[in-house]
């Protein structure tokens, strides 16, 4: 099994990677994270954890969410589009998405329904925002989501 997760994983970014679309960079890393549903206000402490894969091309990350949500991205830059093509898997469903960056959010798209985001609102070296969001038909965002997350390492 080491075998697969040394082939799998990566020490860093690809140099065919453009700086301008290394979006994800800031993430590698693991995270402590306190993930707040809106609706209820209720509070979830988890983590995060993110590594370059696939000869530093992609970056795969797993969410944990005790009792909660166990889940996994993979993020692939796609030259072709100069966007990420992204798809996110937990028990029973796999969602896909595009991510592209609008001024210093990363927003990340649902393909199958527009109106349906995941933002990475702002990444520092030591802490991250991100929301889950729903687009409403006059424009404006309700917010489903936030995490909050702290690195740890």
């Amino acid at each position: 099994m080491q075998d697969f997760f040394e082939a799998l994983r990566s020490e860093g970014k690809n140099t065919a990677l453009p700086e301008a679309f290394d979006y994800f960079g800031k993430l590698i890393g693991s995270w402590q994270i306190d993930y707040v549903e809106s609706n209820s206000s209720r509070t979830i402490r988890g983590e995060w954890h993110f590594s370059w894969v696939l000869e530093g091309m992609a970056i795969q990350d797993v969410i944990i969410l005790p009792d909660y949500e166990y889940g996994t991205s993979l993020r692939i830059f796609n030259p072709d589009t100069q966007a990420w093509d992204v798809a996110y898997g937990y028990t029973g469903k796999i969602i896909r998405l595009e991510a592209r960056k609008q001024g210093e959010m990363i927003v990340l798209t649902y393909i199958s329904d527009q109106n349906r985001k995941w933002v990475f609102v702002k990444i520092d070296e030591d802490k991250f925002h991100w929301q889950n969001v729903t687009v409403k038909d006059d424009g404006e965002w309700h917010i489903n989501a936030d995490i909050y997350a702290e690195r740890i390492k």
